[in-house]
Protein backbone atom coordinates (compact mmCIF):
# COMPACT_ATOMS: atom_id res chain seq x y z
CA UNK A 1 0.00 0.00 0.00
CA UNK A 2 1.42 3.31 -0.85
CA UNK A 3 1.95 5.48 1.84
CA UNK A 4 0.83 8.90 1.80
CA UNK A 5 3.48 12.37 1.85
CA UNK A 6 4.10 14.24 4.84
CA UNK A 7 5.52 17.79 4.95
CA UNK A 8 7.14 18.26 8.62
CA UNK A 9 7.64 21.90 9.61
CA UNK A 10 10.55 22.54 11.87
CA UNK A 11 14.37 22.03 11.53
CA UNK A 12 14.90 20.98 15.44
CA UNK A 13 15.25 17.75 17.65
CA UNK A 14 11.16 17.34 17.73
CA UNK A 15 10.85 17.52 14.31
CA UNK A 16 13.55 14.85 13.77
CA UNK A 17 11.78 12.71 16.32
CA UNK A 18 8.63 13.37 14.55
CA UNK A 19 9.60 12.29 11.10
CA UNK A 20 11.48 8.79 12.66
CA UNK A 21 7.62 8.01 14.34
CA UNK A 22 5.67 8.88 11.71
CA UNK A 23 8.01 6.99 9.03
CA UNK A 24 8.24 3.95 11.56
CA UNK A 25 4.90 3.95 13.01
CA UNK A 26 2.08 5.57 10.68
CA UNK A 27 0.29 5.45 7.11
CA UNK A 28 3.04 8.51 6.27
CA UNK A 29 5.68 9.18 4.31
CA UNK A 30 7.90 12.36 4.92
CA UNK A 31 9.41 13.60 1.89
CA UNK A 32 10.44 17.47 3.10
CA UNK A 33 10.81 19.86 5.45
CA UNK A 34 9.90 23.22 5.74
CA UNK A 35 10.73 26.14 7.44
CA UNK A 36 10.44 30.58 7.61
CA UNK A 37 13.29 31.58 5.95
CA UNK A 38 14.11 33.68 8.67
CA UNK A 39 15.31 30.37 11.12
CA UNK A 40 17.26 28.77 7.89
CA UNK A 41 18.49 29.68 4.81
CA UNK A 42 19.57 25.75 4.29
CA UNK A 43 17.87 23.59 1.42
CA UNK A 44 18.22 20.45 2.68
CA UNK A 45 17.41 19.12 6.48
CA UNK A 46 18.07 15.14 7.20
CA UNK A 47 18.88 14.27 3.78
CA UNK A 48 15.56 15.72 2.44
CA UNK A 49 14.41 19.21 0.83
CA UNK A 50 14.12 22.14 3.36
CA UNK A 51 11.82 24.57 1.66
CA UNK A 52 11.35 27.78 2.77
CA UNK A 53 7.43 28.20 4.33
CA UNK A 54 6.56 31.32 2.96
CA UNK A 55 7.37 29.58 -0.45
CA UNK A 56 5.95 26.11 0.35
CA UNK A 57 3.10 26.16 -1.84
CA UNK A 58 5.09 26.79 -4.72
CA UNK A 59 7.34 23.84 -4.68
CA UNK A 60 4.53 21.20 -3.62
CA UNK A 61 0.93 21.60 -4.02
CA UNK A 62 -1.44 21.98 -1.22
CA UNK A 63 -3.54 18.92 -2.48
CA UNK A 64 -0.90 16.63 -2.73
CA UNK A 65 0.55 16.03 0.88
CA UNK A 66 -0.55 16.67 4.68
CA UNK A 67 1.69 18.83 6.93
CA UNK A 68 2.64 18.43 11.05
CA UNK A 69 3.99 20.97 12.86
CA UNK A 70 6.90 19.96 14.81
CA UNK A 71 7.38 23.12 17.22
CA UNK A 72 7.02 23.05 20.56
CA UNK A 73 5.99 26.19 21.36
CA UNK A 74 2.88 26.77 21.55
CA UNK A 75 2.22 30.21 20.16
CA UNK A 76 4.22 29.98 17.33
CA UNK A 77 2.16 26.37 16.53
CA UNK A 78 -0.54 28.11 16.75
CA UNK A 79 0.49 30.57 14.37
CA UNK A 80 2.06 27.94 11.44
CA UNK A 81 -1.56 26.25 12.50
CA UNK A 82 -3.71 29.23 10.83
CA UNK A 83 -0.92 29.70 8.33
CA UNK A 84 -1.14 26.13 7.06
CA UNK A 85 -4.98 26.25 6.77
CA UNK A 86 -4.88 29.63 4.91
CA UNK A 87 -2.59 27.77 2.55
CA UNK A 88 -5.12 25.03 1.86
CA UNK A 89 -2.99 22.37 3.65
CA UNK A 90 -4.64 19.33 5.38
CA UNK A 91 -2.82 18.52 8.93
CA UNK A 92 -1.89 15.41 10.14
CA UNK A 93 -2.23 13.47 13.58
CA UNK A 94 -0.06 10.83 15.01
CA UNK A 95 -1.29 8.72 17.38
CA UNK A 96 1.46 6.48 18.61
CA UNK A 97 0.65 2.63 18.13
CA UNK A 98 2.60 2.26 21.81
CA UNK A 99 -0.22 5.00 23.41
CA UNK A 100 -3.32 3.25 24.84
CA UNK A 101 -6.77 5.15 23.48
CA UNK A 102 -10.49 4.51 23.20
CA UNK A 103 -12.52 4.59 19.93
CA UNK A 104 -14.31 6.95 21.40
CA UNK A 105 -11.30 9.99 21.61
CA UNK A 106 -12.56 12.78 20.17
CA UNK A 107 -9.22 14.88 18.30
CA UNK A 108 -8.73 17.87 16.14
CA UNK A 109 -5.68 18.80 13.17
CA UNK A 110 -2.02 18.51 14.19
CA UNK A 111 -1.89 16.70 17.19
CA UNK A 112 0.62 14.14 18.56
CA UNK A 113 0.07 11.46 21.01
CA UNK A 114 2.86 10.07 21.69
CA UNK A 115 3.96 6.52 23.15
CA UNK A 116 3.24 5.79 26.84
CA UNK A 117 0.63 7.91 26.45
CA UNK A 118 -3.08 6.54 28.22
CA UNK A 119 -6.36 7.86 27.76
CA UNK A 120 -9.47 7.12 29.01
CA UNK A 121 -12.77 7.36 27.71
CA UNK A 122 -14.92 10.56 26.33
CA UNK A 123 -11.60 12.74 26.16
CA UNK A 124 -11.80 15.54 23.60
CA UNK A 125 -8.35 17.02 22.10
CA UNK A 126 -8.34 20.46 20.13
CA UNK A 127 -6.55 21.33 17.32
CA UNK A 128 -2.51 21.29 17.70
CA UNK A 129 -2.03 19.40 21.10
CA UNK A 130 1.36 17.34 21.62
CA UNK A 131 1.30 15.20 24.58
CA UNK A 132 4.20 13.03 25.58
CA UNK A 133 3.75 10.33 27.92
CA UNK A 134 0.32 11.99 29.24
CA UNK A 135 -2.19 10.21 31.18
CA UNK A 136 -5.56 11.48 30.55
CA UNK A 137 -8.79 10.88 32.85
CA UNK A 138 -12.26 10.26 31.55
CA UNK A 139 -14.11 12.70 30.39
CA UNK A 140 -11.17 15.66 30.20
CA UNK A 141 -10.85 18.01 27.55
CA UNK A 142 -7.95 19.36 26.09
CA UNK A 143 -8.69 22.92 23.65
CA UNK A 144 -6.19 23.91 21.15
CA UNK A 145 -2.45 24.59 21.22
CA UNK A 146 -1.34 22.70 24.98
CA UNK A 147 2.09 20.85 25.38
CA UNK A 148 1.18 17.96 27.75
CA UNK A 149 4.95 16.29 29.03
CA UNK A 150 4.40 13.19 30.78
CA UNK A 151 1.44 14.58 33.14
CA UNK A 152 -1.47 13.17 34.90
CA UNK A 153 -5.18 14.85 34.50
CA UNK A 154 -8.01 13.40 36.67
CA UNK A 155 -11.58 12.91 35.52
CA UNK A 156 -13.80 15.44 33.97
CA UNK A 157 -10.50 17.96 33.80
CA UNK A 158 -10.61 21.11 31.81
CA UNK A 159 -7.61 22.38 30.00
CA UNK A 160 -8.02 26.03 28.14
CA UNK A 161 -5.71 27.08 24.98
CA UNK A 162 -2.50 27.42 24.89
CA UNK A 163 -1.23 25.89 28.67
CA UNK A 164 1.71 24.20 28.95
CA UNK A 165 1.82 21.18 31.51
CA UNK A 166 5.32 20.21 32.64
CA UNK A 167 6.66 16.71 33.62
CA UNK A 168 5.29 14.89 36.77
CA UNK A 169 2.55 17.87 37.22
CA UNK A 170 -0.88 16.41 38.12
CA UNK A 171 -4.36 18.33 38.23
CA UNK A 172 -7.10 16.93 40.17
CA UNK A 173 -10.78 15.71 39.12
CA UNK A 174 -13.40 18.61 37.61
CA UNK A 175 -10.59 20.99 37.72
CA UNK A 176 -10.06 23.91 34.91
CA UNK A 177 -7.05 25.29 34.08
CA UNK A 178 -7.19 28.47 32.46
CA UNK A 179 -5.92 29.74 29.43
CA UNK A 180 -2.10 30.72 28.67
CA UNK A 181 -1.31 28.97 32.21
CA UNK A 182 1.99 27.26 32.48
CA UNK A 183 2.22 24.43 35.11
CA UNK A 184 5.61 23.63 36.18
CA UNK A 185 7.27 20.30 36.24
CA UNK A 186 6.21 18.18 39.79
CA UNK A 187 3.55 21.14 40.44
CA UNK A 188 -0.05 19.70 42.11
CA UNK A 189 -3.39 21.77 40.96
CA UNK A 190 -6.66 20.95 43.00
CA UNK A 191 -8.22 24.34 42.17
CA UNK A 192 -8.93 25.98 39.15
CA UNK A 193 -6.69 28.48 37.69
CA UNK A 194 -6.49 31.69 36.30
CA UNK A 195 -5.91 32.65 32.57
CA UNK A 196 -1.96 33.44 32.12
CA UNK A 197 -1.07 31.61 35.82
CA UNK A 198 2.47 30.38 35.77
CA UNK A 199 2.85 27.75 38.85
CA UNK A 200 6.51 26.48 39.52
CA UNK A 201 7.59 23.67 42.55
CA UNK A 202 10.61 24.80 44.47
CA UNK A 203 12.36 21.47 43.21
CA UNK A 204 15.22 19.67 44.78
CA UNK A 205 18.15 21.02 46.76
CA UNK A 206 21.30 20.32 46.48
CA UNK A 207 23.05 19.01 49.63
CA UNK A 208 26.54 20.54 51.25
CA UNK A 209 27.91 16.93 51.18
CA UNK A 210 29.73 14.98 48.56
CA UNK A 211 28.11 11.75 46.83
CA UNK A 212 31.92 9.85 47.92
CA UNK A 213 31.10 10.94 51.40
CA UNK A 214 27.30 9.84 51.26
CA UNK A 215 28.54 6.92 49.61
CA UNK A 216 30.94 6.01 52.25
CA UNK A 217 28.76 6.08 55.38
CA UNK A 218 25.01 4.65 53.64
CA UNK A 219 26.20 2.32 50.43
CA UNK A 220 28.71 -0.11 51.67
Amino acid sequence: MEKKKLVIYGIGRFAEYVQYVFEEDSPYEVIAFSIEKSYSEATEFNQLPLYAFEDLDDHIPSDSVSLFIAVGQNEVRKRIFRQCLQKGFTLANYISSKAQTWPNLKIGQNCFIGEGSTIQPFVEIGNGCILFAANIGHHSRICNHVLLSAITLGGNVFIEDNCFLGMNSTVAQNVKVGENSIIGMGCSISRNTAPNSVYSNKGTSMRKVSSEDVSKRFLR
